[in-house]
């Protein structure tokens, strides 16, 4: 897979890899935190200027998924880890987040943090098998870490997962 960073004309492409699974959320997800799922031209605007996303493409240059980034002291916030539903399952998370975790060490960083909902098992699975620990389960716990940190991020019944660099 190829790993580029996207502009912001590529950002409809991402928020289609973020609207392909959003179908799987829904069965648990309140539904106002599903619009971070159900992405708009509004979404794309706010949210270019505050990441770094990254698109991976196949040899043949299609779109497979895209992973946000932000620098937080030092942790890398990992956002959005999505890809195109029909790649599910085929190690492509796996190098979005190695790429990650490689931008992440350049920067100095100690370690990739993401929160994910205990119900999406298919991606705390992902995490886990990639290293990740979940560090906090309760709603306050994760809302008051590092002095509210992930506040503007947070979505109902989110739990904390970190991953600390070798």
């Amino acid at each position: 897979m190829n790993i580029k960073k996207a502009k912001l004309k590529d950002m409809s492409m991402v928020a289609q890899f973020i609207r392909s699974s959003a179908s799987w959320y829904k069965p648990f997800l309140s539904k106002k935190d599903m619009k971070e799922h159900l992405v708009d031209q509004k979404w794309i605007q706010e949210n270019y200027k505050k990441r770094d996303f990254y698109i991976g493409e196949s040899e043949n240059g299609k779109g497979i998924g895209t992973i946000s980034l932000q620098y937080f002291g030092k942790q890398t916030y990992l956002g959005y880890i999505y890809l195109d539903a029909k790649e599910a399952g085929k190690g492509h998370g796996q190098k979005l987040i190695k790429f990650a975790e490689k931008k992440s060490e350049e920067k100095g960083q100690e370690s990739l943090i993401l929160i994910a909902h205990p119900k999406a098992v298919w991606a705390t699975r992902a995490y886990e098998k990639f290293g990740f620990k979940k560090k906090y389960e309760k709603k306050d716990q994760v809302l008051t870490y590092k002095n509210g940190l992930l506040r503007p991020y947070y979505e109902e019944g989110f739990h904390l997962y970190e991953y600390k660099h070798k």
